[in-house]
């Protein structure tokens, strides 16, 4: 069963995973990461995965129009 990409989630999933790798080694003592800047890199990457699946939509929406033209 084919289902369609959606880059929206994979750059959340990517960045979300990038954060957590970094408070684990945070953690563990390898590198010191105020807190703060993961508090600003998780709204950021909200809104960046947003503004992906808009762009996504809008993009689907164009190309379902010049087919429906065509036909």
């Amino acid at each position: 069963m084919r289902h369609r990409f959606e880059p929206s989630r994979l750059l959340l999933g990517l960045a979300m995973g990038a954060v957590a790798v970094v408070c684990l080694l945070d953690v563990a003592g390898e590198v010191d990461v105020p807190f703060w800047v993961l508090l600003v890199v998780v709204p950021v990457s909200l809104i960046l995965a947003g503004l992906t699946a808009l762009a996504t939509f809008l993009v689907r929406r164009s190309v379902a129009r010049r087919r429906e033209l065509r036909d």
